[in-house]
C-alpha cells in the first residue's frame, strides 16, 4: 500500500508538472504569437501612414493643377494645365490604390479621380478640335471645389498621426471614409510657387552671362572666397565641371564651416553657406533684412540695380530674392538669392546661379500693349492686385511679359501676359502665405 502510494504521488507530481510545461508552453507560444501579431499590425499601420501621407501629396498635387484652370484665360494655357491635371489624376489614383478599399464607398476617392482624369482628357480633345468648351469650364469651380474638399479630408486624417492613440487602422475599422461630394457628375497645373516666381527656373547649358570674362585661378578663387565672403583657411575641396567650371571651396566664417562655388571664368561666387548661428533675441523687420541683402548682393559683386521681388522667413532667417530692374522691367532669369539672419543681419548665403548664366544686355522691343491691356488679357474672375513688366524665363527662351498678380477666392496667382500680343504666356500659384510675398 505504501508503495501504490508513493507511486500515486510521483505521478500526480509529474502530471502537475507536465500541466505547468503546457501552461507555460502555452503562454510563450501565445504571447510569441501576440507579439508576431502586433509586429505584424505595426508594420501595416506603417504601410497605412505612408500611403495616407503620400495621397495627401498627390491629392493636393491634383488640386493646385485644378487651381490654375480657375483663372487661366487662354485656351492654349487650358490645354497645357488640363494635361497636367490629367497626369495628376492619375498619380494621385494610383497612390490612393495604396489605402484600404474600406475606406471608399463605390462612389468614392478613386471615382472621383478618374473621372477628374476622364474630363480633363475630354476637355483637351474638344479644346484641340476648336469646339465650344463652355459646359467643361463651367464645371472647373465646382471640380476645384471637391478636390479642394478632398484634400481637406486627408490633411486631418493625416494630421491625426502621431498623436496619442491614433491608429489608421482603427480609423478604417471605425468606417473611416473620404467623401466627394460632386455627385454623379461626369468630370473631367499653376507651377507651385515655393520661394518666389521663377525661383527654381532651369540655367541654359551654356552660361552667356560669363561669355567674354577671364579665368582665375584656384589662388584667385581663394582670394574671392577670402575678400567677399570672408573665408578662412580656404582650400579647393574639387572643381565642378556642369554647365560653367567651379571651384568649390570650404573653410570657415566667423568661426562657422563655410562653403562656397565660384566661377572658372569671372570669379563669380554661384553659391555659398555659412553656418552660423541664427538663435538670439533680436529681430529684423523685412524691409531691415531686403536692405541687408542688397548691402551683401552689391558686396558679392552682383549688379548695383538688383531690387527685392520675393520675401521668405522661415525661423530666425529670411531669403530674398533679388532680380535686376532697368527701365521699370524685372528681369526673373538673372535672380539672386541671399540668405540673412533675422537675429543681427549676418549673412548666411547666397545662390546666383541664375545670374551668373543670364546676367547680359539685353534689347527687346517696346511693349506695344498696356497695363491696362494687359489685365484686360486675364480671366474676370482674378481680382488684380499689381501689374508690372518682367523677362521671364519660358522654356530655352525668354519673353518679355506684363506680370498680373491677382487673388481669386483666397488663393495667390501670377499670371504672365506676353507684352506685344496679349496672349497668355504663363500662370503660377502661390501655396500658402507662408511660403513668402511679393514685394511689388
Amino acid at each position: 500500500m505504501k508503495v501504490s502510494h508513493k507511486i500515486w504521488i510521483i505521478m500526480t507530481v509529474m502530471l502537475v508538472a507536465a500541466l505547468i510545461g503546457v501552461v507555460v508552453w502555452l503562454s510563450v507560444w501565445l504571447y510569441g504569437e501576440r507579439m508576431r501579431a502586433d509586429n505584424a499590425r505595426m508594420q501595416m499601420e506603417y504601410v497605412y501612414e505612408n500611403a495616407l501621407h503620400d495621397s495627401l501629396d498627390s491629392v493636393s498635387e491634383m488640386e493646385n493643377s485644378l487651381a490654375k484652370l480657375l483663372v487661366s484665360g487662354s485656351r492654349a494655357e487650358n490645354m497645357s494645365i488640363a494635361a497636367d491635371v490629367y497626369k495628376d489624376a492619375a498619380a494621385a489614383a494610383e497612390v490612393v490604390g495604396r489605402l484600404p478599399v474600406d475606406m471608399y464607398e463605390h462612389t468614392g476617392l478613386q471615382k472621383f479621380l478618374n473621372q477628374v482624369g476622364d474630363f480633363a482628357a475630354s476637355y483637351i480633345r474638344s479644346a484641340g478640335s476648336g469646339a465650344d468648351v463652355s459646359a467643361y469650364e463651367e464645371q472647373f469651380d465646382d471640380i476645384h471645389s471637391a478636390a479642394a474638399e478632398v484634400r481637406r479630408q486627408l490633411a486631418e486624417a493625416a494630421g491625426r498621426i502621431g498623436t496619442d492613440g491614433y491608429s489608421v487602422i482603427n480609423d478604417i475599422d471605425a468606417g473611416l471614409n473620404i467623401s466627394v461630394g460632386v455627385g454623379e457628375a461626369v468630370i473631367e497645373y499653376p507651377s507651385i510657387i515655393y520661394d518666389g516666381p521663377f525661383s527654381d527656373a532651369d540655367n541654359e547649358s551654356s552660361w552667356k552671362g560669363l561669355d567674354g570674362l577671364p579665368e582665375i585661378s584656384e589662388e584667385q578663387a581663394l582670394a574671392v572666397a577670402r575678400d567677399k565672403l570672408g573665408i578662412e583657411g580656404g582650400k579647393i575641396v574639387g572643381i565642378s565641371t556642369g554647365a560653367a567650371v567651379m571651384y568649390e571651396i570650404e573653410g570657415t566664417a566667423g568661426g562657422a564651416d563655410a562653403y562656397a562655388s565660384v566661377t572658372k571664368c569671372g570669379g563669380m561666387i554661384a553659391s555659398a553657406a555659412i553656418g552660423r548661428e541664427t538663435e538670439g533675441k533680436g529681430r529684423l523687420g523685412e524691409d531691415e533684412a531686403a536692405e541687408k541683402a542688397l548691402e551683401y548682393a552689391e558686396a558679392l559683386g552682383y549688379c548695383g540695380c538688383l531690387t527685392p521681388v520675393w520675401y521668405n522667413e522661415s525661423g530666425s532667417a529670411a531669403v530674398i530674392n533679388l532680380a535686376p530692374e532697368s527701365d521699370g522691367i524685372i528681369y526673373y532669369p538673372d535672380l539672386v538669392k541671399i540668405k540673412v539672419s533675422l537675429t543681427d543681419g549676418a549673412l548666411l548665403g547666397a545662390e546666383a546661379c541664375g545670374y551668373c548664366a543670364n546676367h547680359c544686355e539685353r534689347a527687346y522691343p517696346p511693349a506695344r500693349m498696356t497695363p491696362a491691356s494687359a489685365e484686360k488679357c486675364v480671366s474676370s474672375r482674378l481680382t488684380v492686385t499689381n501689374v508690372r513688366l518682367a523677362v521671364i524665363p519660358k522654356g530655352s527662351s525668354e519673353r518679355l511679359c506684363y506680370e498680373v498678380a491677382g487673388t481669386y477666392k483666397g488663393l495667390d496667382y501670377f499670371v504672365y501676359v506676353d507684352a506685344c500680343d496679349g496672349t497668355q504666356v504663363d500662370i503660377l500659384r502661390v501655396i500658402d502665405d507662408e511660403q513668402g510675398k511679393l514685394v511689388a
